[in-house]
């Protein structure tokens, strides 16, 4: 044999040697009789090509080799003892990496922030690769099995095709200067304020959404006045709170806490300004068992 097959149990065999000072003791500490327990010793010290342990009778001691030897040991075997228990969180699921693509919404859902919140607490072994993007986009990185779930958002086509869950249902809202004419308003008509400026999700940014927003435009009679569009709500909603527009967001957007910005309910009927933040999961994952345990967090929360 050479070096190169030295084994994790002799390195185990020998510090316990080192440590105990005595064959004897050792070879009871791994639960083997004493002479292969030598033996073993007497392998590692040729396969190294030096000796590890001075020997006067009973008594040995390290030799110098053998403290350097001894150093490095350890760490291997500890090493390899992570390993081993690596492997065995990643068989109960408690290890390994978990693949999500999410719109921005999700990130204001309760549910699911939770979720994040209390498993990560509880699988620290676990690492959430979380990838934000549009609801189009994260479909499609679902159906191509780049992720193993996506939180979406969903105004109207039915997903029975995959395994999924209502994790939050929310509604527009339209979104108000905290200084303006009908802020004090419990719900606005849109023809009422059609005629200000308004901005704008992309269609780019979030498909579902613009539809949404505009099918309400549309269903109110009335064409806003666009002036802006944005990638993301944030520049929208920091752009009402300096009194520049309006803007119709989620209602689950309120979450940014924005100041001098206020929501107020559309005077319409609520099944045209509704809808809901699902989860979608696959249950032949890589990380299947992983993945089960998150999509339990999520649903011990109620949508709301």
């Amino acid at each position: 044999m050479g070096s190169a097959d030295i084994t994790i149990r002799q390195l185990r065999y020998f510090v316990a040697v080192a440590e105990e000072r005595n064959f004897r003791l050792a070879a009871a500490r791994l639960n083997l009789s004493q002479p292969p327990l030598t033996r073993r010793i007497q392998d590692l010290e040729r396969d190294l090509g030096v000796e590890l342990f001075s020997r006067a009778g009973n008594r040995i001691e390290l030799t110098e080799a053998g403290r350097f030897v001894l150093a490095e040991a350890r760490a291997t075997v500890a090493q390899a003892e992570r390993v081993r228990e690596v492997a065995r969180q990643a068989g109960r699921g408690e290890a390994g990496s978990l693949r999500m693509a999410v719109v921005s919404s999700a990130l204001f859902v309760p549910a699911f922030r939770e979720a994040v919140m209390a498993f990560q607490r509880d699988h620290p072994g676990v690492v959430l690769d979380l990838a934000q993007t549009t609801s189009r986009g994260a479909l499609d990185a679902f159906r191509q099995r780049k992720v193993d779930m996506c939180v979406i958002r969903r105004a109207g086509p039915r997903l029975d095709e995959f395994h999924h869950a209502v994790i939050a249902r929310d509604r527009l809202m339209l979104v108000l200067p905290s200084n303006h004419a009908k802020a004090r308003a419990e719900k606005a008509p849109l023809e009422e304020v059609a005629k200000e400026r308004f901005m704008i999700l992309s269609n780019e940014s979030s498909i579902a959404l613009y539809r949404q927003i505009m099918d309400v435009w549309a269903r109110a009679g009335v064409t806003p006045q666009i002036a802006l569009r944005a990638e993301n709500a944030l520049p929208i909603l920091g752009l009402v709170a300096t009194g520049f527009g309006n803007a119709i967001l989620p209602s689950v957007l309120q979450g940014m806490r924005m100041p001098n910005v206020v929501w107020k309910d559309i005077e319409m009927d609520e099944k045209w300004t509704a809808s809901a933040i699902t989860m979608i999961y696959r249950t032949d994952a890589p990380a299947e068992k992983i993945l089960a345990r998150f999509v339990a967090y999520v649903g011990q929360s109620p949508p709301r």
